[in-house]
């Protein structure tokens, strides 16, 4: 896979493997760095197995694709969970 612009190896990591537990993986597998900045669109990225298939499911459904090191305006965006999480998660 290849990030987008503003994903962080802990980003590719929740949204593909659904947990954060696998960017040490995707680093070490990848000989990057959790702290590189990665080439949006350049850099091909392999992903290891799926941590949480659960929460990967879940971002794909809904094409959430965080990215966390953007410089957005945050007023007006919306966010992947409130103050509760889906039921799905419970």
């Amino acid at each position: 896979m290849r990030g987008l612009e503003g994903q962080t190896v802990i980003d590719i990591a929740v949204q593909e493997s659904g947990s954060a537990e696998a960017a040490y993986r995707i680093a070490q597998q990848n000989g990057i760095s959790l702290t590189d900045d990665l080439q949006p669109m350049l850099q091909q990225i392999e992903i290891p197995e799926v941590v949480n298939k659960q929460v990967a499911t879940y971002y794909a459904n809904r094409n959430i694709k965080p990215a966390t090191a953007s410089e957005v305006n945050t007023e007006n965006v919306e966010r992947v969970f409130f103050e509760e999480l889906p039921v799905e998660f419970t």
